[in-house]
Parts: C-alpha cells; sequence; structure tokens
C-alpha cells in the first residue's frame, strides 16, 4: 500500500507542477515498480508452497528471479522511453519512488 500512495502522490506533484503526461509517465515509472515487486512477491510465495529446495537449487531460483526482474525492468523501460516517449525524467522518479518503498517498508529482501 505504501507503493501505492507514493506512486500517487508523485503522480499528483508531477501533474500540479508540469501536467498530465509527466503525471502519466510518472505513474507508469511507478508501474514498473509495482511489476518489478509484483514477480518478487510471486517468485517468493512459489518457493515458500514448493517442495524443499537445496542449497544449489536455491541459488538457482534466486539468480532466475534477479535476471526475470532485471529483464523486465528493462523491457519495460524500452516500452515506456523508445516506444511511448514518455517524460525520462518524470518516468525515472516514478520508479525510484516506488522502489523506495521496498526500502521503507524492509521487504525489498530477497
Amino acid at each position: 500500500m505504501l507503493q501505492l500512495l507514493l506512486i500517487a502522490v508523485t503522480s499528483v506533484v508531477f501533474f500540479m507542477l508540469y501536467g498530465g503526461f509527466q503525471a502519466g509517465s510518472a505513474a507508469f515509472g511507478g508501474v514498473i515498480a509495482c511489476a518489478n515487486r509484483l514477480l518478487l512477491e510471486w517468485r517468493r510465495l512459489n518457493a515458500d508452497r514448493g517442495r524443499v529446495l537445496s542449497a544449489g537449487q536455491s541459488m538457482r531460483l534466486l539468480y532466475r528471479t534477479a535476471l526475470e526482474r532485471f529483464v523486465l525492468v528493462g523491457v519495460l523501460f524500452a516500452l515506456g522511453l523508445g516506444v511511448w516517449q514518455l517524460d525520462p525524467l518524470a518516468l525515472l522518479t516514478g520508479f525510484i519512488v516506488g522502489q523506495m518503498a521496498l526500502v521503507f517498508t524492509g521487504t525489498g529482501k530477497t
């Protein structure tokens, strides 16, 4: 919830200062951060429900999840910056603010 609140506040600030296009760009940056977190949580839930893994299997899952998150964020940034031509500063700000929620809540640990 904190992540969504921070993203909403950031989007409103960009809307008030710069307009709707930048607010949408900031919101999409926040969506990237949310997608990143959702993938992390989905993998964690699957690992918790699954069978017990050996140390090697756990490490492979950890690396696979990190790679998937990296690719997901890269593809979404490419979509936002390359295809949709969103405002780079607003997009990055929305993403950073969304990621900061992980730091504040301590749920970004893998």
